[in-house]
């Protein structure tokens, strides 16, 4: 395990925010909160640790097969969650190269090949690199791997609050994108309407993979620390009924219901807030 100091502002003066579990071990996981207000898991298990946590049947993000109506509803979402990316990132870049980092399995990039892309990935989990390969995308365990290559879209859905390294990621980021190039991030957003209801039981905490936990303002900050601004932004509406559903103790007709009204409660807030409120939000950069 270790201790970090805080990506934002650098700080390494912090208090106890909230104990979490991870859902598949039930190990116990300190996130705390800096004197920025951002918050971030710490301790936490090191790089080289983190691969048991990520090699479970049951993590939806690398699950091959259908087992559930829960599994259903996630592939359903996932394919119209497809296309609005498309169509949004498409009005800043239209063709080209793509790198996925963090692609899991690849369906974005076979979604993007499939529409003329070159698409590739990376993504530290042999099991998910093994799968995208079987559907003809190029994958790398790294980004140090990539050489002689550059992409005019580098994307990061859901990945970047999974990332230990976060300096090094720019780093990687601006060897790896074109001059022009376009950079999209999506995260969970920390300022979700549905975390009081959940508390700890919020699924987006995610702990121990996930290691940050941004609202949109945290976001901008530590974007702008790299060079890099935001273009535009968009809620990702579609993450709202899978998290809050992912977050319910039960899927009985009491915690269904429960979870109706959250999701009604939720979607009144991101009406009035926009994306400062939203579950999850995309942000689409381009270099300064």
């Amino acid at each position: 395990m270790e201790r970090i100091s805080c990506i934002i502002c650098d700080s390494d003066i912090n208090l106890p925010f909230i104990k979490v579990s991870d859902r598949f071990s039930c190990k116990v996981f300190q996130v705390v909160k800096c004197e920025c207000s951002f918050k971030y898991l710490s301790p936490r298990p090191k790089f080289n640790e983190m691969a048991s946590y990520y090699e479970n049947d049951k993590y939806e993000p690398h699950r091959t097969q259908i087992k559930s109506s829960f599994d259903s509803l996630y592939k359903w979402v996932q394919k119209h969650s497809l296309k609005w990316k498309y169509s949004h990132i498409s009005q800043f870049i239209k063709t080209g190269s793509l790198l996925d980092i963090g692609g899991a399995r690849g369906e974005f990039c076979s979604y993007y090949q499939s529409r003329g892309w070159q698409a590739s990935l990376q993504d530290s989990s042999k099991k998910a690199r093994s799968f995208a390969e079987k559907n003809k995308i190029t994958t790398f365990a790294s980004l140090p791997k990539i050489k002689n290559k550059q992409f005019n879209l580098i994307t990061l859905w859901h990945s970047l609050e999974h990332i230990h390294e976060i300096e090094k990621l720019f780093s990687e980021i601006d060897r790896l994108i074109i001059e022009n190039g376009v950079l999209v991030i999506a995260v969970p957003n920390q300022g979700a309407p549905e975390r009081k209801w959940f508390k700890e039981e919020w699924a987006p905490w995610d702990a121990p993979r996930h290691l940050y936990h941004f609202n949109y303002e945290q976001l901008s900050v530590l974007l702008l620390k790299y060079g890099w601004s935001i273009q535009c932004s968009k809620v990702m509406l579609q993450d709202t009924p899978y998290n809050i559903l992912l977050s319910l103790k039960s899927k009985s007709i009491i915690q269904i219901t429960r979870g109706a009204f959250i999701f009604l409660y939720s979607v009144i807030r991101i009406l009035i807030g926009g994306v400062k409120s939203s579950s999850s939000f995309m942000v689409i950069c381009k270099k300064n």
